[in-house]
């Protein structure tokens, strides 16, 4: 690392202290090589993102080089664009390369055949959601069924659990097998209910539910459910969702938990959808001072709620 700032920018790096990862720099700026982590726990991958640079960096008056995953560069050097002194490198050979920002990939549209299922899903209490060119069965925020371009219908929690129902249940009616994982997720995904683990996994996309059936919370008269940024890989994931309350052009975006990331993704957000006002949505117990630091810089309101969980 030493070796690509010299070569770059023709200084003598001295170390500096960075909790996650390793950093250099001078009086000027300061080099963190960003790690690239990948810990599969449970259907759950995270990678260091720029949030993480964010806070840690967020009393630094110097500039920032982040040396990063050249396959997640393009995404952070588009995010960067929003703070100011923040600059996204790849290591080119000897030396470290200015990323070029990556703009975000279109929606795909649902297809007719895939749409045809909304009526199933809603006839047994879940609400059909776009992912992304995909339609899912959400309850509760929770993803019960996922359907193909084609229309076929794969019912289960995550990829895991559909693969599963295939093979077991390849002979039930959909609609009852359907029925069956909404009721299932109804009982463990509701306030008070023991901690189970479909009532800790995407507890985002449990607060946007909340929310869009009770969108005056928030000030909202609607709240409609947006598709993500890209496909999701991760269906149990921890990536924040957005809504959107086309009244007003504003954008909600949701986190749960301590997710630094979740800035930098509202200003995707933002890109997107270019509303008047951009708004990060956590409970009252995950609003974090830090995050609040970072989305103030950006121009990102913050709002804590009562979760349902």
């Amino acid at each position: 690392m030493a070796a690509v700032l010299r070569n770059r920018f023709g200084f003598e790096p001295e170390p500096v202290s960075c909790g996650f990862a390793a950093a250099a720099g001078n009086a000027e700026r300061v080099g963190v090589l960003l790690p690239q982590r990948s810990d599969d726990v449970g259907n759950d991958e995270r990678d260091f993102g720029l949030g993480s640079v964010l806070i840690w960096a967020r009393r630094e008056t110097r500039e920032i080089v982040v040396i990063a995953p050249s396959d997640r560069a393009g995404t952070l050097a588009r995010q960067a664009t929003h703070f100011p002194g923040v600059n996204i490198y790849t290591i080119e050979g000897t030396t470290l390369a200015e990323t070029t920002p990556e703009e975000l990939d279109p929606i795909p549209e649902l297809t007719d055949a895939a749409l045809g299922r909304a009526d199933l899903i809603r006839s047994v209490g879940a609400r059909p959601v776009d992912d992304f060119g995909y339609l899912i069965a959400e309850m509760h925020g929770l993803e019960i069924a996922r359907v193909d371009r084609d229309g076929t219908m794969q019912i289960g929690v995550g990829t895991a659990d559909r693969e599963l129902h295939g093979y077991v249940h390849v002979n039930t009616d959909p609609a009852e097998s359907l029925r069956r994982a909404a009721e299932m997720v109804s009982a463990v995904r509701a306030r008070g209910a023991s901690s189970h683990p479909l009532n800790r996994r995407a507890r985002q996309r449990w607060l946007r539910s909340a929310l869009a059936d009770n969108p005056s919370v928030v000030g909202a008269e609607r709240l409609d459910l947006l598709p993500p940024l890209g496909e999701r890989v991760l269906q149990l994931g921890p990536e924040p969702a957005a809504s959107l309350d086309s009244t007003a052009n504003t954008v909600y975006v949701f986190s749960a938990g301590i997710d630094p990331d979740v800035v930098p993704l509202a200003t995707d957000y933002r890109r997107r959808h270019d509303p008047e006002r951009t708004v990060i949505v956590t409970s009252h117990r995950d609003a974090f001072p830090a995050t609040a630091s970072i989305a103030a810089a950006a121009g990102i309101e913050i709002v804590a709620v009562d979760a349902p969980y």
